[in-house]
């Protein structure tokens, strides 16, 4: 074609695109360093399972925009190596002659390599016209559907127009190569032994590129000639732009997303990191105090909302979406590059950075979050959302000392009385004073088991009634377990989620130095929070143990036949899954093969469940926190299970989709007192969430609150042949021989 002008292009976009990508990556240096290089097999199985096989994008609740996203990214990547064929035509015009005509002499001895080559051609012809489907569906989701997760934007249509523009000018290139080649076909004089086959023609390794070449045959030569010019020269100049674009808008996840989910943490997503408190790491308060890594995060996040479909905050008008967040602080970011950097401030005075909280962020989008983990569990590119958040609040709370004012108390209470209430340590186990429990370090044992009761289930009166259920259930089956009895301490979850990280470290110090020197080597817990905490973040302090939830415990002794259920409960069932059981741990069969045990039940899923459940408001601490912003999370919730179960009653009830592109979570909107029946749960906050929800929405007559152990409990048939108490909301009869 033409070195010169190709040169140019090259000269002009690449020094651009080289200034804008060094403040980027300046920014990133300029942060925290974090080792991201710890178990590389794990992290290049991931980038080929999320990065390059985009698994994510086709999850159930998005699998039509997900796949469309799949033909685009697959586009792009067969036809970066055509991109860099057409800069080699730009430069050589035997490049050119050997790549668009596959009559040339270069090929007659290669035939392996031209069946490779036309194996590509067809791949890069099919991927092509598979993404200008892509375009055209997207053009008309933006337009037309509107989805709420979508903000509207010039840029989508825009890039949108660059990735359809590349795709028709690869289509018209190629074609007037065809109309060209055909007609020197057609000048071939009439003695000639061997005339080619008229390019023209419809070839099985370009079919797309063929229907092009044939609809501009009427063109003639040369004004498909320049057609093809035209189209040779607008495809270099887009895909110039759009590389300059990439870095200042949210398509730079087309460089930073594969990095990203390479670079994505190896542990379970309820474990947060341990910032080291004598090198006075005490939480972010500016940008810099960001890690290298959740600053690519930034740069990765494509606004596509996933993150908002079930998120509690945005479902229910708190001003949090972590969309928002992320853009909002890599725009600050961006428009403060060299402050940074450097230290020099908007008026070129070097001068400290701002704190993030009262800059880029409000105080209440920081304290809004419940920690739930679903915009983590959503996101395509493995956004680490939710530590960055809490790693403000530990600068909020270890250094400001400015917090919602009712977790005062909590601090307090944990710090004094080992429990968030406050209540007197000497009344930790009057939950089990008539029980005659062993205690761990006493003559007795030794013991399989430490049962961690938890602070609820030591001093919640609901809750106390889950810990003598599950007694009653270990006995039954003979499992060698004992308590701590006064000694036990609070684990530290709540302190550590609402950014007290001293208090929790000094708890979790002091519990795994007691736990150790007496011996205890696996734990069961009733509270999924005090089980995601000594299963995940116990390690770090020395804590090795086999943490196991009630459920799944429970689940373990119904399969081994070490219990047997007997009364039938006639009544209608749902599930509700917590966070730190279910999406943060994986743990969401064995509560419900545990609810199909017991006879008589007939559980019905609500629409956000498993690994779309939706929470329940009390995660991140928020189970302290009052609630004054938009609707109560918990109210939203129990509504979708009330209307669940009046679904099961009476088919003919509505049941809007939960993930309506329009009005996602419109589930929760459903006020009527219709639907009547249980709903199970398996953690305490849990539990008083929706006790609250059950009360303030009016329902105590139709809907009852009870842990699966209860239920369990209820259902168990004693080694004399007696069975519980029946659960309320359940009608119970003998179960038939």
């Amino acid at each position: 074609m033409s070195p010169i002008i190709t040169g140019l292009l090259l000269a002009l976009a690449v020094p651009i695109f080289v200034m804008t990508m060094s403040g980027r990556v300046g920014v990133l240096l300029a942060m925290k360093k974090e080792n991201r290089l710890d178990n590389i097999p794990f992290r290049v199985a991931q980038l080929v399972r999320f990065g390059l096989g985009q698994k994510r994008l086709v999850d159930p609740e998005e699998f039509t925009p997900g796949l469309f996203h799949v033909l685009i990214y697959a586009a792009f990547m067969v036809l970066a190596v055509r991109t860099v064929m057409l800069f080699a035509m730009g430069f050589s015009s035997t490049a050119l002659e050997v790549l668009t005509d596959l009559s040339h002499p270069f090929w007659v001895d290669q035939t392996l390599l031209l069946g490779l080559y036309k194996v590509y051609l067809l791949a890069k012809d099919v991927v092509a016209a598979l993404a200008l489907l892509g375009v055209a569906y997207y053009v008309w989701v933006r337009w037309k559907v509107k989805p709420d997760r979508m903000t509207p934007s010039w840029e989508a249509y825009l890039i949108l127009g660059f990735i359809g523009g590349l795709m028709v000018s690869e289509f018209l290139f190629g074609g007037s190569h065809m109309v060209a080649q055909h007609a020197a076909a057609a000048q071939v004089q009439m003695g000639a032994t061997q005339v080619p086959q008229s390019p023209a023609a419809l070839v099985w390794w370009e079919p797309f590129t063929s229907l092009t070449g044939l609809a501009m045959m009427p063109l003639g030569a040369t004004a498909a000639h320049v057609v093809g010019v035209a189209g040779f020269w607008t495809h270099l100049v887009i895909i110039l732009a759009f590389l300059n674009f990439l870095p200042i808008g949210k398509h730079f996840h087309i460089i930073t997303g594969l990095p990203t989910v390479f670079f994505q943490r190896t542990h379970s997503t309820g474990k947060l990191p341990t910032p080291d408190l004598e090198k006075e790491e005490f939480g972010a308060a500016t940008v810099k105090d960001l890690t290298w890594k959740q600053g690519m995060d930034l740069y990765s996040c494509t606004e596509c909302g996933r993150c908002q479909t079930h998120c509690p905050t945005y479902i229910t008008g708190k001003p949090l979406t972590h969309k928002g967040v992320n853009q909002d602080l890599k725009h600050w970011i961006w428009d403060n590059e060299q402050w940074v950097e450097e230290g020099y401030g908007p008026n070129g005075i070097k001068e400290p950075l701002p704190e993030i909280v009262g800059s880029a962020l409000s105080a209440e989008t920081v304290w809004a979050c419940t920690s739930c983990g679903w915009c983590e569990q959503a996101c395509p590119v493995f956004i680490e959302n939710v530590p960055r958040l809490i790693d403000m609040r530990r600068y909020q709370v270890q250094v400001k000392a400015e917090f919602p004012p009712e977790i005062q108390r909590v601090f307090e209470g944990i710090e004094r009385q080992g429990n968030p209430w406050g209540l007197g340590q000497d009344r930790r186990d009057e939950w089990a004073e008539d029980l005659a429990l062993p205690t761990w370090g006493d003559d007795g044992g030794p013991y399989e088991y430490l049962f961690f009761v938890g602070c609820a289930g030591s001093y919640d009166d609901k809750q106390k009634k889950v810990s003598r259920a599950l007694v009653k259930i270990l006995r039954e089956a003979g499992v060698s377990f004992a308590t701590l009895s006064k000694q036990e301490m609070c684990n530290g979850d709540s302190a550590r989620r609402m950014g007290n990280e001293y208090l929790f470290q000094t708890m979790a110090k002091t519990n795994v130095e007691s736990w150790n020197s007496m011996g205890v080597k696996a734990v069961i817990t009733q509270c999924p929070h005090c089980f995601n905490t000594i299963k995940n973040e116990y390690p770090e302090f020395g804590g090795e143990y086999r943490v196991i939830n009630h459920t799944q415990l429970i689940n373990e002794l119904l399969k081994e036949k070490r219990i047997k259920l007997s009364a039938v409960m006639n009544s209608k069932l749902t599930y509700h899954d917590p966070c730190y059981l279910g999406r943060h741990n994986g743990v969401y069969d064995a509560p419900r093969e545990v609810l199909n045990a017991i006879p008589g039940l007939e559980v019905v899923e609500m629409q956000r469940s498993k690994r779309e459940g939706f929470c329940c408001g009390a995660g991140g601490g928020r189970m302290w926190m009052e609630e004054h912003l938009g609707t109560r999370i918990n109210h939203n919730r129990l509504n979708e299970a009330a209307l669940t179960l009046k679904h099961a009653e009476d088919p003919s009830t509505p049941f809007p989709n939960a993930a309506d592109k329009k009005k996602p979570g419109q589930v929760g909107d459903y006020k009527d007192k219709g639907g009547s029946g249980i709903v199970a749960v398996a953690c305490p906050f849990c539990s008083t969430m929706l006790s609250d929800a059950v009360n303030d929405t009016g329902r105590e007559e139709n809907i009852k609150i009870k842990d699966i152990t209860e239920l369990v409990a209820d259902a168990l048939e004693t080694k004399s042949g007696a069975v519980g108490a029946v659960a309320p909301g359940a009608t119970v009869s003998a179960k038939p021989e």
